[in-house]
């Protein structure tokens, strides 16, 4: 429940695979600071980690559930191959999220949540807002031709960072007095020295950067509307997180963290306004 004698606070949580560990500090954060979360709208990993908090009421769970992941669980979550529309099926996923929240719907957690995903059908973004919760984040981080889109109420539903990588504009139709956005993609562009020199330079990965290309102007755009914007300090090289089969998520959920504590002060400013 929200309460009407202050300004009402919602997190629009960023696309960004792997970066979203990132999202798990900048809530962290905001809960030790006491900043009050009325809303959360999440685009594909911000669906899943934004699901998860709205369900939980906390970190600790998602920490923990962060800190067991290793090559052999994600390899077990992931290989469900398709037979068409995409590698992956996209059930063990939406099994293993199950198996955190449950068969929970949407209308009945902890904090007001819309998974955000892109409509094939309708060319736009859409916030699921109602029915089961594992379906929604499963099809808000359904990587075209890698996932297979997930149909809900009839609609043939993809990754939302497609369409809405930051989704600013959806929190803030949910009824968020204050938006705050947390974008993944701000240290993307321009590439490392240290990254390129690793790259070898063809035509796969220059379909990824581009389509990287594509989300990072999505992103900037989103963000327009935001009023406080949270950039953790992300770059690619960082993605070597995985150390003898266990994933090291330390690192990020502290660059998260960190860039959170950098913005309590505008924010608790924008609460304390008439």
């Amino acid at each position: 429940m929200t309460n009407k004698t202050r300004k009402t606070v919602g997190l629009a949580l960023g696309s960004g695979s792997w970066r979203g560990l990132a999202h798990i500090g900048v809530i962290k954060e905001l809960v030790k600071e006491g900043i009050p979360i009325d809303y959360i709208a999440g685009s594909s990993a911000g669906a899943l980690i934004g699901g998860l908090f709205s369900y939980f009421g906390r970190t600790s769970e998602i920490e923990k559930l962060a800190e067991s992941l290793s090559y052999r669980s994600l390899y077990g979550i992931l290989f469900d191959p398709a037979r068409k529309l995409g590698l992956i099926n996209g059930k063990k996923y939406t099994q293993f999220i199950e198996r955190q929240v449950g068969e929970v719907r949407i209308e009945d957690l902890k904090i007001k949540f819309a998974a955000v995903c892109s409509d094939l059908i309708q060319g736009q973004a859409v916030g699921i807002t109602a029915g089961k919760l594992s379906e929604a984040i499963r099809a808000s981080s359904s990587i075209p031709v890698i996932f297979k889109p997930e149909t809900i109420n009839g609609r043939l539903l993809v990754d939302g960072g497609n369409s809405m990588p930051i989704p600013v504009d959806i929190v803030r139709e949910m009824g968020a007095d204050i938006v705050i956005a947390v974008n993944l993609y701000d240290n993307v562009f321009p590439f490392k020295k240290e990254y390129l020199k690793k790259q070898t330079i063809n035509s796969l990965s220059v379909s990824r950067i581009t389509y990287q290309m594509m989300i990072y102007s999505l992103a900037n755009e989103n963000l327009k509307n935001a009023d406080v914007v949270i950039s953790p300090k992300i770059w690619e090289g960082e993605f070597n997180i995985f150390k003898n089969f266990t994933i090291n998520q330390e690192v990020t959920i502290e660059d998260g963290q960190r860039a959170a504590g950098e913005a309590v002060a505008v924010i608790k400013r924008l609460l304390q306004e008439k």
